[in-house]
């Protein structure tokens, strides 16, 4: 695998912002990169705009959120979305065994866990014991950064936010679930609700140094033998 970055966090939280910091940081270094949207880059995104179109694909995801503060998803749709993520863990890992032949990291926006506590959302869960084995099956990042604001900050950052039904219920949850799970999932928490984007980016900088270097030697071992 090349060495994984990912950034969860709720909307508005400085993940696009500090990722755009990141890649001008590793262009300057001469470290060879790529960038992933997990929900763009998803097995079953990929194939709905296949099949459907890219405008049909947004027009229906903007509807669903718009509909998602009403009533929760059935049961069946949410198996359903649960069996892609597990045929995706699956496909992921072979895509980022051919990446690893032209680049040394990979830079995740969103991962695993946002689409986890976006669907506990939707089905209105908050036991995530089978959820948690669908986590394990996915990559697990060298710096899985957790952006944290609360969800008053993300409602101030993110205005179109406030027009959608679900908006201050959705960013509670997400963000009970988050707190909920962090340790567990092992993320590393940057507290983007008192820290400047300046603060922000020296921090994951100073964690990438020391981490790469570190991985950069366990790769050197691995060859040698």
């Amino acid at each position: 695998m090349p060495f994984l970055i990912s950034f969860s966090g709720l909307d508005g939280s400085g993940k696009t912002q500090l990722i755009v910091l990141l890649r001008r940081f590793f262009k300057r270094q001469g470290i060879s990169y790529a960038q992933i949207h997990f929900v763009n880059d998803s097995l079953e995104n990929r194939l709905a705009k296949k099949l459907l179109g890219d405008k049909k694909v947004a027009d229906m995801s903007e509807k669903r959120n718009r509909q998602a503060g009403e009533k929760r998803i059935s049961f069946f749709a949410y198996w359903v979305r649960l069996f892609f993520l597990c045929l995706y863990a699956f496909s992921l890992k072979v895509r980022l065994f051919k990446l690893k032949k032209r680049c040394s990291v990979v830079i995740f926006d969103r991962y695993i866990y946002d689409r986890i506590a976006q669907l506990a959302y939707l089905r209105k869960k908050k036991g995530l014991k089978l959820e948690e084995k669908i986590v394990r099956m996915f990559p697990r990042p060298n710096l899985p950064f957790f952006l944290h604001v609360l969800p008053e900050q993300s409602l101030e950052r993110k205005k179109e936010l406030q027009e959608e039904s679900q908006g201050i219920e959705y960013l509670n949850s997400k963000y009970a679930i988050f707190d909920q799970e962090k340790e567990s999932w092992g993320l590393l928490v940057v507290d983007n609700s008192v820290l400047t984007v300046s603060e922000a980016k020296r921090k994951i900088i100073a964690l990438f140094k020391k981490k790469y270097l570190r991985f950069k030697k366990q790769e050197k071992k691995k060859r040698a033998r």
